[in-house]
């Protein structure tokens, strides 16, 4: 077994090699609002990592490439490479990160011509295509791409694998994430195996709006398939507040954490258009809030990290402005465990957002001029009461983080905290590949503001 990290430098060198800057691979905030919720490493990177070392293994050429990728890879994650069968005709390599399986690889050996190589081209933008675009175009949307790819470049990151393979891959990588799907790509598969010619072809074969996915063919340089998925667009931060009574909110100091996209960003909407006096914080997404505050009248936004909590809201509240309502929507991405196992870092991470960062923020509100907010919005889930399949961690710490508000309201007699669990709302964390039934937001979180107000506006001072 050998272990592989893909670190900044070697993600910003293979963007550069192979010319996909699809956003999942290059933006961090952009990656955010994308269902792994960080940036990814690509998937022909990871094929690659896994041929190089069979290769190395076997002494062997590698002509084919099966791979099947289960789960995305962050950038620095560690990846255990496990190369078994080295003799079998097309021998397996199992990728895992923290002994989680995220890809299955196999490698057939064959003789494979030279390649001269063109420069890769500046990566552009990628081309969009929403899903009807794709089902009414499908016929058409085919074309062609040189092999391209640095020579030098290619034998210092994959020196076992024969170029034309490498670059084959990297002019699939290309094709998937900047033309199609292209924006909204997300690789699942590929079955290839190289060839002679110089450029490679590709056309769409079949789509199965079931699933979103797309299925590509190769001709030419490689001939074969891949499979990708067209993902959720980001959902629009902006909600529509007609169903707010003017002045509903009217009394109200709002404090907002985690409002600038989501369920967040709703409440912040909500609250300013019912006359609260709103400030809301935002992790690194300085734009979204920017976005969210020009459609909350008089809302600010600041900045806040939940590892220094204390510090970020003594920030928020230096001019002596105190919450009567705080609210906290603070959230890492949900959907990121692995079915039937158990991970101790991210329960940690959840339990950190969910209950002791939020404590910390109790805490550090309770001034002893101010006493702190009289009410308090915890939003829970209804994932707690059902067994969601790889959600484990996320909901025990909801679990705890309801057992944290219930310790609250028997310390605090006057502290009024509701904790909804609420059903699966439309945002960009719930967003799904597979079309799932998801609620409007506005009515849910409208809902739950309400019920606070009067205790929040009677604590006005």
């Amino acid at each position: 077994m050998t272990r592989a990290v893909v670190d900044a430098g070697a993600q910003a060198a293979f963007v550069a090699l192979s010319g996909d800057a699809n956003p999942l691979h290059t933006d961090e905030l952009a990656a955010r609002r994308l269902p792994f919720g960080r940036v990814a490493v690509h998937g022909v990177h990871l094929a690659l990592l896994a041929v190089d070392a069979w290769a190395a293994s076997t002494g062997r050429s590698p002509a084919r490439v099966r791979a099947t990728f289960r789960h995305p890879v962050g950038v620095g994650d560690a990846i255990d490479v496990e190369v078994d069968g080295a003799d079998a005709p097309e021998a397996p390599v199992r990728l895992l990160v923290g002994g989680r399986l995220v890809a299955d690889v196999r490698v057939g050996a064959g003789g494979v011509a030279g390649v001269d190589l063109r420069a890769t081209p500046p990566a552009g933008e990628p081309d969009v295509h929403a899903w009807a675009d794709l089902a009414g175009r499908a016929a058409g949307l085919a074309g062609s791409t040189a092999l391209t790819g640095d020579p030098g470049a290619i034998a210092a990151h994959f020196p076992h694998v024969p170029p034309r393979l490498v670059a084959a891959l990297l002019a699939l990588t290309r094709i998937v994430g900047m033309r199609v799907p292209g924006l909204h790509s997300m690789l699942s598969s590929i079955d290839v195996t190289v060839a002679d010619g110089d450029d490679l072809v590709y056309a769409v074969d079949s789509l199965d709006e079931r699933f979103s996915k797309v299925v590509l063919c190769f001709g030419g340089a490689a001939t074969g398939t891949a499979t990708a998925f067209v993902r959720p667009e980001p959902v629009e931060p902006v909600v529509d507040t007609a169903e707010v009574v003017r002045g509903e909110f009217a009394g109200v100091r709002g404090l907002v954490v985690g409002g600038s996209r989501g369920l967040g960003a709703a409440a912040v909407q909500l609250l300013a258009a019912g006359g609260a006096d709103v400030r809301f914080t935002f992790h690194r997404g300085a734009d979204e809030a920017a976005a969210v505050a020009a459609h909350a009248p008089g809302a600010a936004a600041f900045a806040l990290d939940v590892d220094r909590v204390t510090a970020d809201l003594a920030t928020v509240v230096d001019d002596g402005w105190q919450p009567t309502m705080l609210a906290w929507f603070a959230s890492p991405p949900i959907f990121v465990g692995a079915r039937g196992s158990w991970s101790d870092a991210l329960h940690a991470r959840f339990h950190h957002v969910y209950v002791d960062a939020f404590l910390t923020a109790v805490d550090a509100l309770e001034s002893p001029g101010a006493g702190g907010p009289t009410a308090i919005l915890w939003p829970s889930s209804e994932a707690v009461d059902v067994e969601v399949p790889g959600m484990a961690e996320y909901a025990d710490a909801k679990r705890s983080g309801e057992a944290a508000c219930d310790a609250l309201l028997a310390r605090r007699p006057g502290l009024h905290v509701d904790r909804p669990r609420f059903p699966r709302l439309r945002t960009d964390q719930t967003a799904s590949f597979v079309p799932v039934d998801a609620d409007d937001p506005v009515p849910h979180v409208l809902a739950a503001l309400r019920r606070l107000a009067p205790w929040a506006a009677g604590a006005r001072g």
